[in-house]
């Protein structure tokens, strides 16, 4: 379930680089980093993006599409016929930490271009300005009541014993069913009735 979801409309050729976006980023005080190899054009992707935002894994669903395919995908969308040609959708869920993380990388889009927004919840177009101005809005909010950060997790040393365990059961159980086999087939050969010859 999302938390929050909102587009953005402008033209392909004008999407910044995730670079540009992680340096505008740094100018509001934050930091954050995507994986190797995400690319803001890529449209095949559609889905989540994991995302370390101030030392904190979180990430946001980013979807790259034309504006038919996001008209096709939701009756209740807005149509722009006058702005863009394609379709930056975003979805936070999980955390807090995903609409921060969302908002920064949707202002510093909108920043970086003419991008025009639509907020879901609100069922509201946004203007370049208006847009800018909710993402900062979102922003402050969350800064000023922040929700206490999920503690990153790390793999346990109970979870690969956990491992092991299962590992060895396996074999043992293998083992056993092995044993009763041979032991069905020889038994099977001690204990056939044996026709004259």
């Amino acid at each position: 379930m999302s938390l929050s979801e909102s587009d953005l409309f402008l033209d392909f050729s004008a999407v910044p680089v995730a670079d540009a976006i992680v340096r505008k980023v740094a100018e509001y005080g934050h930091a954050i980093a995507f994986p190797a190899g995400f690319e803001t054009t890529d449209k095949a992707h559609s889905g989540w993006v994991p995302a370390l935002l101030n030392g904190v894994d979180t990430g946001f669903d980013y979807g790259v599409m034309s504006r038919e395919q996001y008209l096709g995908n939701d009756l209740e969308a807005p149509d722009y016929p006058e702005h863009g040609n394609i379709v930056l959708a975003f979805a936070a869920r999980g955390h807090q930490s995903s609409i921060l993380a969302m908002s920064l990388v949707q202002r510093a889009i909108c920043e970086l271009t003419d991008a025009q927004g639509w907020w879901q919840e609100g069922e509201e177009r946004l203007g370049n300005a208006d847009m800018i101005k909710f993402c900062i809005e979102t922003i402050k909010a969350i800064e000023a009541n922040p929700a206490p950060a999920e503690p990153r997790r790390k793999p346990s040393r109970a979870s690969a014993e956990d491992k092991r365990f299962a590992i060895k059961t396996l074999i043992i159980f293998g083992a056993v069913l092995l044993g009763i086999y041979v032991l069905s087939a020889l038994a099977g050969q001690l204990f056939a009735p044996r026709t004259a010859q």
